[in-house]
């Protein structure tokens, strides 16, 4: 009998737990592969959301392999885990723990083929983007009026978000694959923004598909230390002489400005600050902004070792809750130059207003625009 009562118990144990296993929910998973043990059949992906999670499969795990830019997976082929690589995007569906996510299905898009996908998404922005400032929003209708910057672009639209997927730049970093979903309430006037989709005939309304927004900053910084070990340098703001650290990274943008664009510069500086502040060019921003930004952007690149204590640098950067440390996106050294070609005759008053200690037109847009 005792025997019998052990059997019974172990068939019941056995059930509940294959109960709680076909209870568990089924999730899904989207990332690219940051690490792989062909061995033991797992992977370390980091998902679209940013986190890093443990992926294992096991002998009923399905692996298949898709086109870049595919819908469905009527195109999909049967592979093996080993030939899943480092760099791949998966699309993981299976059951989720504390520790790591166990997928009955892996859907695999090569980093090969995720290169060609970007290509083509790049060309689609390129064709069928638009960039700007925030002006307003409307949280009623999810409505957005936006302020065109980049070539040839000028005036407003507005832009219905209703249908499009929200994401949020990240610190230090203009790449869509690391910008983080987000919602029209993190959206503020101000704001750059990149979007996807149509414009309607008469070019005022916008049907966006796809946004991606941040809100960044540009100050104007004195150099007192750089670390190349690191990528930091330390600095003293210009308008209010705090301390503030500048990480540099491998996607930040560094340039020196020569005595020619300064001078040009300058000119434009002025020309900005003659505008009255109420006619539609000021109101709309004016191109002496853009102009100047396309003259940093055309001047040769330099790397962290030209940069010296005593250096004065416009820094952009995606604003953070710590004031005190900023990761450039783009850094502009040689400022001074500009500043004193800005500088008033003697009894004369400056006529250029500052801002963060740096004139108006530094105002950059650090969004693509095309």
């Amino acid at each position: 009998m005792k025997k019998v009562a052990a059997f019974v118990s172990l068939v019941v144990l056995l059930s509940s737990i294959n109960l709680a296993r076909a209870q568990q929910k089924a999730e899904t998973v989207v990332g690219a592969i940051s690490a792989i043990d062909p061995n033991n059949r797992s992977a370390t992906i980091k998902t679209d959301s940013g986190a890093s999670l443990d992926i294992r499969t096991d002998d009923n795990t399905v692996c298949l392999r898709i086109p870049a830019g595919e819908k469905s997976l009527s195109n999909a082929v049967p592979i093996k885990f080993a030939e899943i690589a480092v760099g791949d995007r998966i699309l993981g569906h299976g059951t989720k723990t504390d520790q790591n996510f166990m997928a009955q299905r892996l859907v695999v898009m090569p980093a090969s083929e995720v290169a060609k996908k970007r290509e083509h998404d790049l060309d689609e922005w390129k064709q069928r983007g638009i960039g700007g400032v925030v002006r307003e929003l409307n949280p009623q209708t999810g409505e957005i009026t936006l302020e065109l910057r980049g070539a040839g672009a000028t005036g407003r639209i507005v832009v219905d978000t209703t249908k499009a997927r929200l994401r949020r730049y990240v610190a230090g970093s203009l790449s869509f694959e690391d910008a983080q979903p987000s919602t029209f309430a993190a959206m503020q006037p101000g704001d750059q923004l990149r979007a996807l989709g149509n414009k309607s005939a008469d070019a005022r309304t916008f049907a966006a598909e796809q946004i991606v927004s941040g809100t960044f900053k540009t100050i104007g910084v004195t150099v007192t230390e750089v670390n190349q070990q690191t990528g930091e340098i330390k600095a003293t703001t210009l308008d209010q002489k705090k301390p503030i650290e500048i990480a540099v990274n491998k996607d930040s943008s560094l340039r020196r400005i020569t005595q020619p664009v300064a001078a040009a510069i300058a000119q434009k500086a002025k020309a900005a600050a003659a505008q009255p502040a109420n006619t539609p060019q000021a109101q709309k921003g004016g191109s002496q902004m853009i102009d100047v930004q396309h003259m940093i952007d055309a001047l040769p690149t330099v790397s962290l070792t030209d940069i010296k204590a005593g250096d004065v640098l416009a820094i952009t950067g995606a604003v953070e809750k710590d004031e005190s440390r900023l990761v450039a996106i783009k850094l502009a050294a040689g400022v001074d130059l500009v500043l004193k070609a800005l500088q008033p005759a003697p009894g004369k008053t400056q006529v250029v207003r500052l801002s963060a200690g740096l004139p108006t037109v530094f105002d950059f847009s650090v969004i693509p625009i095309n």
